[in-house]
């Protein structure tokens, strides 16, 4: 991956999420509605560079369980 984590987060963050429908600007979400720790796979595959990629990790400032 040529991006660092964070310009990750941001390139993911451009689009909306198809599977939880998460807005452009917002961290993926759980079925809970809390923050999910990573990306779902829909979204980050729409950013070329992070096709390959396995998972994206969510913001750093953004951890898991936070509204």
């Amino acid at each position: 991956m040529d991006l660092t984590p964070d310009q990750a987060a941001n390139a993911v963050e451009r689009n909306g999420c198809p599977k939880c429908e998460a807005p452009a600007g917002s961290a993926c979400r759980t079925r809970g509605g809390k923050t999910a720790t990573k990306y779902h796979t829909p979204r980050f595959v729409l950013i070329a560079v992070l096709r390959e990629e396995l998972e994206v990790l969510g913001p750093a400032d953004r951890g898991p369980r936070r509204v």
